[in-house]
């Protein structure tokens, strides 16, 4: 009787755990344009409610200065560009002077610099 407990334990425990593998999404970063490049100048951490952060992140495209600060927060896909692949990264590997590419998600305030919050960050070579 103890074998046939244990037994069916174990085997409810691995159906378990194949049908949250099964289930988990793969990270797989957006494939549209990204919104804004630039590069980082600032990086602050906040860790308040779902906020983990945010930096600030400048362009100098066409002569033309463009400035944002980002908020991150927990839902926001932060990845780091390694040839093709993409790898999941945390807030903490954000670093001034790395090249960034973000996507944003819901409005974006027209104050100088522009606020707006990150659905993705991916840090390019």
């Amino acid at each position: 009787m103890f074998k046939i407990k244990v037994f069916t334990g174990i085997t409810i425990v691995v159906t378990f755990l194949v049908m949250l593998v099964s289930c988990a999404s793969p990270a797989e970063p957006l494939t549209t344009e990204p919104d804004f490049n630039g590069f980082i100048t600032e990086i602050h951490q906040i860790d308040r409610n779902d906020v983990i952060g945010s930096i600030a992140v400048e362009s100098h495209a066409d002569k033309l200065v463009e400035k944002y600060v980002v908020t991150v927060k927990d839902e926001t896909s932060l990845f780091r560009q390694d040839g093709d692949d993409y790898l999941r990264v945390s807030f903490d590997e954000l670093k001034a002077k790395q090249w960034v590419q973000i996507w944003f998600t819901g409005p974006v305030m027209e104050s100088f610099p522009m606020q707006a919050t990150a659905l993705q960050i991916v840090i390019t070579p």
